[in-house]
């Protein structure tokens, strides 16, 4: 007896299960149930057709995916290299890994020090993700930290 591998093997049972519906469909002279069941097998067995992955290629090929999240700093601790944010809902909380050279925008286009990252400040990380790791691109902060001066008087 020959040992069949897991797509021979389903390919036959989905064959084997298509016969016995033929023989049913013949016995009670339905064509039109023959048919739609013959298209049901045939197409249920293409689509559960897989292709051979090859181990590491989905790292090789897959490019960064850049992707942004808004929410308000937690906290930003320059000792371990980490900045929290949360969401804007508060639901979620993501931790980024930050780099010396990270920059952080005002809304006028000003490069501002990550000191400027206090908690509850709104901000947008701009990073890239590449399977595990996190690099952030830049930092937005939402809204310009800037105070207007009152007219004199």
């Amino acid at each position: 007896m020959k040992s069949l591998s897991k797509r021979q093997f389903e390919v036959q049972a989905k064959r084997h299960s298509t016969e016995r519906i033929l023989a049913a469909c013949s016995a009670s002279r339905r064509p039109a149930l023959l048919i739609l069941t013959l298209l049901f097998a045939l197409g249920s067995a293409l689509a559960q057709e897989e292709k051979p992955k090859v181990p590491g290629l989905d790292k090789i090929i897959a490019a960064n995916e850049h992707l942004m999240f808004t929410g308000k700093v937690k906290t930003l601790d320059i000792e371990h290299n980490t900045l929290s944010v949360s969401s804007v809902e508060g639901s979620d909380t993501e931790i980024f890994p930050i780099k010396h050279g990270t920059h952080v925008y005002t809304s006028d286009g000003f490069r501002k020090k990550l000191d400027i990252l206090s908690p509850g400040t709104q901000v947008i990380v701009y990073y890239d993700q590449r399977s595990d790791r996190r690099t952030i691109t830049h930092i937005d902060l939402y809204t310009s930290e800037t105070k207007r001066k009152e007219p004199h008087s």
